[in-house]
């Protein structure tokens, strides 16, 4: 059977109320006579001191004030000497016997001692006739030779106790109907949207994230709807991304694949033909081994760069920061661009100031700068090549810019040339890069919170890289 939230809030909520009205009922049952009597006998009390506390006593006068405590009280007060004669009494039965009765002078008697001290003594019994009717007396010297005898009956206490007990079931009652309506409600005001967050999370757990929370309360309800409503976004965020990056590990993979496939199967044919002329004709099977060592070295080029980009991907945020004067910077790269390339007609120009300093990996940036400049060698017109590289400050970043003479870019494919072995189109491609340069250029720029881009520009291309130092 299945459990509802309602049902549980109300039979507990209910449970509750019924539990306070039976312990009500019982208390008053049991305690109602007691509690009523130990504060009958302390009013009582009260009363035999206010007329003891009298500075100027006489028999008149306490007669009236006594009619009127009977009358007010329900309690019947008799003036009494030490010989137990009563002198004045609104107990119309006790006036006539001119004396008190047995079980108040066997009180009197037994605490003599104590009355003529200043004290109140007090006994309360159930009659002698009817047990189950409560009789409270009260005695205090008032007076030189006067007494007050307080008696108060409770004959109709226990018939009161009955009254209050049906009233307060038939009380209770009325309250649990009234409030298993109102908890109902309530419930369902705190539940319904419970149920509605449990149907948007059992979306989530599906990898659907179409529905949403409507939040209506800033209470608590409304900031745990919030809280689903962002971890939605946040999920479905991340696994886009996670799509994103599933499909490009398998793009990676195919293309990879691709690209050792050509090498390998070079180095195969050729070591295959190499065993039939090494001995016929040596110098051809010379000319074979340096084609295989030149096929093996591109397939080592591209797996350490590989590794490179691998680990650029996974420790990119481990940076080795320092102060970089730009003046020594780009003087260290001129000089590797020369000594790779010498003997090329290559026109090389630098632009920036050489006093500016920026924060960064020097290691990291000077790789990423140097792999645009290879970039644009391999890929830059044969023929009058300019290759132009500058640097300044802008704003929080330092940008680095490298441009080179020759055909463009087309647009749909600017965006995927920071991918792993995605290359310019082929009417620009004619050297023998691995495909990997600028995916590399793009983990070191991305570690140093900077931005990178690619434009066209009317002679050339121009690619732009910044680092975020401050």
């Amino acid at each position: 059977m299945k459990k509802s939230l309602i049902k549980k809030i109300c039979f507990a909520v209910l449970g509750l109320i019924g539990l306070f009205v039976i312990l009500n009922v019982l208390l008053t049952y049991f305690l109602l006579i007691p509690f009523s009597t130990y504060l009958s006998e302390k009013q009582m009390i009260e009363l035999a001191l206010s007329i003891a506390n009298w500075e100027d006593y006489s028999d008149e006068r306490v007669l009236e004030y006594i009619e009127q405590i009977d009358e007010d009280m329900n309690t019947q007060i008799t003036i009494a000497d030490k010989d137990k004669n009563i002198i004045c009494s609104t107990k119309v039965s006790d006036y006539r016997k001119k004396t008190l009765g047995t079980n108040t002078s066997e009180l009197f008697d037994s605490r003599f001692e104590e009355l003529e001290q200043g004290k109140a003594v007090s006994l309360t019994k159930n009659s002698e006739q009817e047990t189950d009717k409560i009789q409270i007396r009260v005695i205090k010297k008032i007076a030189d030779d006067r007494y007050a005898v307080l008696n108060r009956s409770y004959r109709s206490l226990q018939n009161a106790t009955h009254s209050a007990i049906i009233f307060e079931v038939l009380a209770g009652i009325v309250l649990i109907l009234l409030s298993a309506v109102i908890v109902y409600r309530f419930s369902r005001y705190l539940v319904i949207p419970i149920q509605k967050m449990t149907v948007t999370a059992e979306h989530i757990s599906n990898l659907e994230f179409d529905m949403k929370v409507d939040v209506e309360t800033e209470d608590e309800l409304g900031k745990l709807g919030n809280s689903i409503n962002k971890m939605s976004e946040h999920l479905k965020e991340n696994m886009d991304m996670l799509q994103e990056d599933v499909e490009s590990r398998k793009r990676l993979a195919r293309n990879l694949s691709h690209e050792i496939k050509s090498p390998i199967a070079v180095i195969m044919g050729y070591a295959d033909r190499l065993k039939t002329v090494i001995v016929k004709n040596p110098q051809k099977a010379l000319s074979y081994c340096e084609i295989i060592s030149n096929e093996s070295g591109r397939v080592d080029k591209i797996v350490k760069e590989m590794l490179e980009l691998s680990r650029l991907e996974c420790n990119g945020d481990v940076l080795n920061l320092e102060s970089i004067c730009a003046g020594d910077f780009f003087s260290d790269l001129r000089r590797r661009f020369q000594e790779e390339n010498v003997g090329k007609q290559i026109e090389y120009i630098e632009k920036y100031h050489a006093e500016d300093e920026f924060q960064a990996d020097y290691n990291l940036v000077e790789r990423a700068v140097y792999n645009l400049v290879k970039n644009a060698v391999v890929y830059g017109n044969p023929e009058n090549l300019r290759i132009e590289v500058s640097g300044r400050q802008n704003g929080a970043y330092y940008e680095f810019t490298v441009f080179n003479t020759g055909s463009s870019i087309r647009e749909e494919e600017s965006d995927s040339l920071w991918e792993p072995f995605i290359k310019e189109n082929k009417a620009r491609t004619r050297g023998s890069g691995s495909g990997i340069g600028l995916s590399i250029v793009r983990e070191i720029v991305q570690a140093h919170h900077g931005y990178y881009s690619v434009q066209n520009e009317e002679d050339g291309v121009r690619f732009c890289i910044a680092v975020k130092t401050q």
